[in-house]
């Protein structure tokens, strides 16, 4: 295909060694009249705005001692499984075109800005459920997929590691709120914080989301010839460890291979694990005789770390491998958790934080890893709709991993949740020995 676009500028369609085309010809200042590093930066800001939404709920919930624990922690791990549901959904829209990148900015940060004005004016469980469970969790899943696939769609290049960037600042975001609820929150002031919160998270992500914009089906830079590209490992590093995929499976065919499910019990035992931190820590460093302080640092390093993580991950994988770096991570999580309890056992406020960091770094690079690895499994293609699916699974790994354990979140038996969250991390590191690409024929030479 060659032709003209509506700019005015000569458009070409290319194919490369495996099959793929790529538009080549318009830079992006033919598309949208500005620099791709709007895409990179817009989306990274409107991921750190909604940030709080899950990294400073376990806090806050801390920090309000008088709440009831059970039903509090049941609100995020419902907040959760609709984060999880909606971005799986808006991936396929997306992918259709069926709502234009600044539309369902829009629309997310509405619902977002729904979950903190909910939690300021009520104490009714049933009404949190709506309105910060289902409505702000829904929005936070339509911002976090947006996002994400906005920046894939900039960086078709570089898209791992351009995701884990974003998605980074989905993790430290939260640290400016956490201090603030951990130094001054109160039942007191609660409905002004609270208010505050969910005006900044509108303001933030629908100014954001007003700039965003999708390039045509299939861009690709006009600076990097995408057939060399897909072949050349002096240009492509991740060729050197990881195989591309065979062809491109569209989302029904990947879920009916082995692989997919393998990778989907992945998601769901990584997810549980780094849930379970994310939410309990604070919690766990109370009931064990640490400060406030010390939950506080605790969370906001594991936030932290999760975001750096988040950004390094893919960089890693791509020298070692994506199947070696998930395994290191996993296993690291596992390992993390138990630390967690042993420091706490031993009332070791250092080692507490240390494990509690290790925990974001080990749990934040499993995401990035998994975006990446779906690519190489299953196709560049549909990339972000067949993460999409592995990313529902987080869905059942939030009510595992926080929905489950709150009825103990007052008991001493929480401890042992920490320990059975750490087996789990263990399993599902041995679990990634499982993990084939599909598609790719063996053949077997005669002894």
């Amino acid at each position: 295909m060659n032709g003209i676009n509506s700019h005015g500028v000569a458009v070409a369609e290319v194919r490369d060694f495996h099959g793929r085309s790529y538009r080549v010809g318009e830079r992006p200042h033919d598309i949208m009249g500005r620099s791709r590093k709007w895409m990179l930066w817009l989306p990274l800001v409107a991921m750190a705005g909604i940030s709080v939404l899950q990294y400073g709920y376990s806090i806050a919930a801390t920090a309000l001692s008088g709440t009831n624990t059970t039903a509090a922690f049941w609100v995020l791990a419902l907040w959760v499984m609709f984060q999880a549901g909606s971005a799986a959904l808006t991936a396929v829209l997306r992918y259709h075109s069926a709502i234009a990148p600044s539309h369902a900015m829009l629309v997310g940060a509405l619902l977002c800005a729904a979950g903190p004005l909910t939690l300021a004016y009520t104490d009714s469980f049933g009404l949190a459920v709506l309105g910060y469970s289902a409505l702000c969790g829904s929005g936070a899943g339509i911002v976090y997929a947006t996002c994400s696939s906005t920046v894939a769609q900039w960086y078709p290049e570089a898209r791992g590691a351009r995701i884990g960037v974003v998605t980074g600042a989905f993790g430290y975001g939260a640290v400016p709120f956490i201090v603030v609820f951990a130094a001054g929150l109160s039942t007191t002031n609660r409905s002004t914080v609270f208010t505050v919160v969910g005006v900044v998270i509108l303001a933030v992500v629908a100014l954001c989301g007003l700039f965003f914009r999708d390039p045509p089906l299939g861009w690709w830079p006009t600076d990097l010839d995408p057939r060399l590209w897909a072949v050349d490992k002096r240009i492509n590093r991740s060729l050197r460890s990881n195989a591309p995929a065979a062809r491109q499976y569209d989302p029904g065919q990947v879920v009916q291979t082995p692989a997919f499910v393998v990778m989907y019990l992945i998601m769901v035992f990584a997810a549980a694990t780094f849930l379970m931190a994310v939410a309990y820590i604070p919690h766990l460093a109370i009931s064990n005789g640490f400060s406030m302080l010390v939950a506080a640092l605790s969370i906001g390093l594991l936030a932290i770390v999760s975001g750096a993580g988040r950004a390094v991950a893919n960089n890693v994988s791509d020298r070692f491998g994506r199947r070696q770096t998930l395994t290191a991570a996993l296993l690291l999580a596992g390992c993390a958790q138990l630390g967690l309890v042993y420091s706490a056992s031993i009332h070791q406020a250092a080692a507490f934080v240390a494990f509690a960091a290790l925990s974001g770094l080990a749990g934040g690079s499993c995401y990035p890893v998994l975006a990446s690895m779906a690519a190489d499994y299953f196709g560049e293609r549909n990339a972000v709709r067949n993460f999409g699916l592995v990313y529902s699974a987080k869905l059942f790994g939030g009510l595992i991993g926080i929905g489950l354990p709150a009825a103990l979140a007052s008991s001493p038996a929480l401890m042992g949740v920490f320990v059975a969250a750490g087996l789990i991390g263990l399993c599902a590191a041995v679990t990634t020995r499982l993990l084939q690409q599909p598609g790719h024929l063996i053949s077997r030479l005669p002894q």
